[in-house]
């Protein structure tokens, strides 16, 4: 079965009403605000070309001596993401994804983006997430003194447009490269709901009031800034799964401070800034802050999270 494809039984079992013949058999009651289904659950940790915990330390001694490189650090049925750095100078010229949103999340350095459509360029900085929707041509550039280093997520089968008063394009083998037209119409892509052109994590703590928030939402890609303290929290449970999702794989790239994770067939470990972590579907994952300091994750999903949640065994 692939794991896109998630068998739910029709007679859910809805926790007020669980037939009498079971109920003899004392299954535990849900909470109020559940609902209890059976699910077909995959084999976990399936990473296929992913890992689950990419360490930003790595990254750097890897490219020691380098200054411009890429990695991909994540590549699965539904996103492809990759780290970039880069000096100042570099350069990204003018392009649009036509079919499909994309995000840039920045850990060092500072990015302009000059969007389409925006009436002056954004300056992205440490913890910046830049969100372009579909149809939207951008640019590029890192300015500053020293290079910059992001995460560029894109949705996965994404296309891409060049200005055709550019340069034509090198030919790709089995592909030609021609000269289109497309209607204006939805030109550029338009915001709505919590997304916006640019979020910045930093400057969103100083509002006494934050507590985390959407940063990109659309149809196949979601990401939520989750935020907070591991003094707010209950102590660990070594025990605790968490929860798993059927259709999509978690992950998340870690904005600020700690993050502690216990994913089903890897178990306990910490995340700093900087690093990515993923856990696949159909994998138990259970994720908190740690450390003194406040602490941000971005999770990122295909959908809006769906949880699925352990229940005591009747």
């Amino acid at each position: 079965m692939k794991r896109s494809h998630v068998a739910l039984a029709v007679a859910s079992l809805v926790c007020a009403g669980v037939t009498a013949a079971h109920a003899q058999r004392g299954p535990a009651a849900a909470p109020a605000n559940q609902r209890l289904w059976w699910v077909a659950k995959a084999a976990p940790g399936q990473y296929g070309t992913n890992k689950p915990h990419i360490k930003l330390s790595d990254l750097k001694a890897r490219h020691k001596g380098e200054t411009t490189w890429m990695e991909v650090v994540g590549d699965d049925e539904n996103f492809h993401a990759e780290y970039h750095q880069a000096a100042p100078g570099f350069m990204i010229a003018t392009r649009l994804r036509p079919d499909t949103r994309e995000f840039f999340a920045v850990i060092e350095g500072q990015l302009r983006f000059t969007l389409e459509g925006q009436p002056a360029p954004i300056v992205a900085t440490p913890t910046s997430i830049v969100n372009i929707p579909k149809k939207t041509a951008y640019s590029v550039e890192v300015i500053g003194n020293a290079p910059a280093l992001w995460v560029d997520a894109n949705q996965q089968h994404f296309k891409t447009l060049l200005p055709a008063d550019g340069p034509k394009p090198a030919a790709t083998p089995a592909l030609t490269v021609m000269k289109i037209g497309m209607s204006a119409a939805g030109l550029p892509g338009s915001y709505t709901g919590n997304n916006k052109p640019h979020f910045n994590l930093f400057e969103a703590e100083k509002d006494p009031k934050f507590n985390g928030q959407n940063v990109v939402q659309d149809d196949h890609m979601w990401a939520q800034a989750i935020w907070g303290y591991e003094k707010s929290l209950p102590p660990y449970d070594p025990s605790d799964k968490g929860h798993f999702h059927v259709g999509t794989a978690e992950w998340w790239f870690i904005l600020e401070g700690q993050i502690r994770h216990n994913i089903e067939t890897v178990g306990d470990f910490t995340s700093n800034a900087g690093d990515i972590v993923y856990a696949p579907a159909s994998t138990w994952h259970a994720t908190r802050f740690a450390g003194p300091g406040p602490s941000c994750r971005l999770a990122t999903s295909t959908y809006q999270f769906t949880s699925l949640l352990e229940v005591p065994p009747d």
